[in-house]
C-alpha cells in the first residue's frame, strides 16, 4: 500500500514538472528573443570596453566575495593545480534553479513519463562544485525524497551500508526501491561503471539485497525508515527478484521504469557513451546530453524545440563573446557553422573577460544564435623538451588508434601522461583504462602510438631521434585503479577523463612504478 501512495504522490509531481516544462520553455524562448538586448544590458554592466583585457585564472579575482558564509569549490585540478572558486548561498542557489530548468524542460520535451530523478552522486563529501550543489543537513522532506532518492545518501545510515556493502550495492538496492524513471550523471563512465559491475560482479552487487529480503529486522531502524520514503509499487517483487537470481539481471529488471539518462556529452567520453550504449540500448533508454559548464562558470544551456536539442550561451548574468584563430573578439551573433571558437566570460562573480580555454565547434544557427557544442580543452600541451605535445595531436592519434585495434580498445578510454623516472629517459605513457586487460598487446600499442606520433609532430620525431625523448610506453589501469592513482576517491563528482592528463599525482605515481 505505501508504493501505491508514494506513486500516486509520484505522478502529480510528474504533472507538475511537465506543466513546469511548459511554461519554463516559453520563458526561454523569450531569452531567446531578447538575446542581445540582454548581452547589451550585460556588457555596460560589467563594463565592458574595447580596452578590457581578455584574461586567464591566474590574473583573474574569481575568489574575490563579501560574505561571512562563502564557500569554495575546487576543479579537478586535470591540467594541473585544482582552482579555488568563490561561491555564495546565492550563487550555490543560482546553479541548482539551472540544473532544475533544464531537468524540467527536457521531462516536458521528451514526454518523460516518470519524472522522478536518481543522480549518480558521490557518498561522501568533497571540495568539488557538485558535493557543494547537493550537500544538505538532515533528512529532505517526504516530497522531495519521492522525487529525488539519491538526496538520503549523505544520511549516516546509508553510509554505515556503504561501508559494509559497497556504494554499487547500496545504488542497486536504492534504484530497486524506488524505480526512477530518469538517471544523470557528469561523467558517463560513472554509469557505465555501475553497471559493469552489475554485470562483473553479480554476488557482490547484490548482497545487501538478499541480506535486506532475507533479515529486514537486522537493518538500523534509520534503514526502515528510508526504504519506506522510498517505496514504490512492485518493490518487493523486484528485490526478491534480485535476490533470488544467480545471474546478473538487467537495469530494466531491477528499475524497469527508467527511460532516460543525462549525462555529459562533450569532448573526449564518445567510449564510455558506446560502452553505455551496450548496457542501455537507444532502443529503450534515451540519452539526453548535458549542457556544458564549468566550475567557474555555465557555458550553454539546452534549448528544445520538440526533440531536437541546441545548446545556446544564454545562462543568465553572463555575457559571451568568443575568439577565433585570429584572435579576434567577436560575439555569439558573428559565429560560423562549422568552425570552432574559444569562448570568453563575463559575470557578476568577478570574471571580466575570462578565457575560459574552452573550445566550441558552432554546429548551425537556430534562430539567429550558434549552436554550441564543446570539442576539447585549448591549451592542453606538455613539452620536456620542445617537442609541445598537444591534446588535440594525441586525440587523433587515439581515433587512429581505435581504427587499427577496434577489438582490443572496444569501451577503453585512453590517455596519456608525461614520466620522467630517475634512472630513464623523459617519455609519454599510454594508460589503457577499462576492466579488461592487454598485457599481450603493451608493446604493439606503444611502438604503434609512438610511431603516430612522430608522424603527427615534427618536433617529437625530432627529440625521437636525437635520443632526448623515451619511446612511448603503455600500460593497464582499472578505471577505479586510475582513480585511486590520483587521489580521487570521490571521482565521480570530480576527475575528468582527457587526452593528456597532467595530474602531478598520477605523474608520481608512474615515476615510481616505472
Amino acid at each position: 500500500m505505501r508504493g501505491i501512495i508514494n506513486d500516486c504522490l509520484r505522478t502529480i509531481i510528474g504533472w507538475t514538472i511537465r506543466l513546469a516544462g511548459l511554461l519554463l520553455i516559453l520563458r526561454q524562448r523569450f531569452r531567446v528573443l531578447f538575446f542581445r538586448i540582454n548581452q547589451k544590458r550585460l556588457k555596460l554592466k560589467y563594463r565592458i570596453t574595447n580596452h578590457t583585457p581578455v584574461s586567464s585564472y591566474n590574473s583573474q579575482p574569481l575568489q574575490s566575495a563579501a560574505t561571512k558564509e562563502l564557500r569554495f569549490a575546487e576543479t579537478s585540478g586535470s591540467t594541473g593545480a585544482p582552482k579555488r572558486i568563490a561561491y555564495t548561498k546565492q550563487r550555490l542557489l543560482s546553479l541548482r534553479i539551472t540544473f532544475s530548468d533544464m531537468f524540467v524542460r527536457a521531462c516536458y520535451a521528451f514526454r518523460i513519463k516518470r519524472t522522478c530523478l536518481y543522480v549518480f552522486s558521490s557518498f561522501e563529501t568533497d571540495a568539488s562544485l557538485s558535493s557543494l550543489l547537493l550537500n544538505e543537513n538532515g533528512l529532505p522532506n517526504y516530497l522531495c525524497t519521492l522525487q529525488a532518492a539519491y538526496r538520503i545518501q549523505h544520511l549516516a545510515a546509508i553510509r554505515t551500508l556503504v561501508s559494509k556493502y559497497g556504494a554499487t550495492a547500496v545504488r542497486l538496492w536504492i534504484l530497486a526501491i524506488s524505480n526512477p524513471g530518469v538517471l544523470y550523471s557528469t561523467n558517463p563512465s560513472t554509469i557505465s561503471i555501475f553497471l559493469d559491475e552489475l554485470a562483473n560482479d553479480w554476488t557482490r552487487s547484490s548482497k545487501l539485497v538478499r541480506d535486506w529480503c532475507n533479515g529486514r529486522t537486522t537493518f538500523d531502524s534509520d534503514v526502515h525508515r528510508i526504504a519506506r520514503r522510498l517505496q514504490s509499487r512492485h518493490c518487493n517483487w523486484r528485490l526478491k527478484q534480485i535476490a533470488t537470481s544467480d545471474v546478473p539481471l538487467p537495469l530494466s529488471a531491477c528499475a524497469p521504469a527508467v527511460e532516460a539518462y543525462i549525462c555529459w556529452t562533450g569532448g573526449y567520453v564518445k567510449p564510455f557513451l558506446d560502452r553505455l550504449a551496450t548496457h542501455l540500448p537507444p532502443s529503450r533508454y534515451r540519452l539526453i546530453p548535458m549542457y556544458s559548464m564549468s566550475t567557474e562558470t555555465v557555458e550553454t544551456l539546452p534549448h528544445f524545440r520538440g526533440q531536437d536539442i541546441s545548446f545556446f550561451s544564454i545562462a543568465p548574468g553572463v555575457y559571451y563573446e568568443f575568439i577565433d584563430d585570429s584572435e579576434t573578439l567577436l560575439n555569439p551573433q558573428e559565429l560560423e557553422p562549422g568552425k570552432l571558437y574559444a569562448m570568453i566570460v563575463s559575470d557578476a562573480y568577478g570574471l571580466r573577460r575570462y578565457q575560459t580555454d574552452d573550445l566550441f565547434l558552432c554546429r548551425r544557427k537556430v534562430n539567429g544564435l550558434p549552436d554550441l557544442v564543446f570539442v576539447r580543452r585549448r591549451s592542453l600541451q606538455y613539452s620536456f623538451t620542445g617537442e609541445k605535445l598537444t591534446a588535440e595531436q594525441l586525440s587523433v592519434v587515439f581515433e587512429r588508434l581505435r581504427e587499427m585495434y577496434p577489438a582490443l580498445l572496444a569501451g577503453k578510454f585512453l590517455t596519456c601522461v608525461p614520466s620522467q623516472p630517475a634512472n630513464a629517459l623523459p617519455h609519454y605513457q599510454m594508460l589503457v583504462i577499462g576492466d579488461q586487460h592487454t598485457e599481450s598487446a603493451h608493446e604493439l600499442l606503444a611502438a604503434r602510438c609512438d610511431e603516430l606520433l612522430r608522424e603527427m609532430n615534427c618536433e617529437y620525431r625530432s627529440k625521437r631521434a636525437s635520443g632526448r625523448l623515451g619511446p612511448v610506453r603503455s600500460m593497464d589501469l582499472g578505471t577505479r585503479e586510475f582513480a585511486a592513482a590520483v587521489a580521487e576517491p570521490n571521482w565521480e563528482t570530480q576527475f575528468k577523463f582527457l587526452p593528456l592528463t597532467l595530474h602531478p599525482l598520477l605523474s608520481n605515481f608512474l615515476t615510481h612504478v616505472s
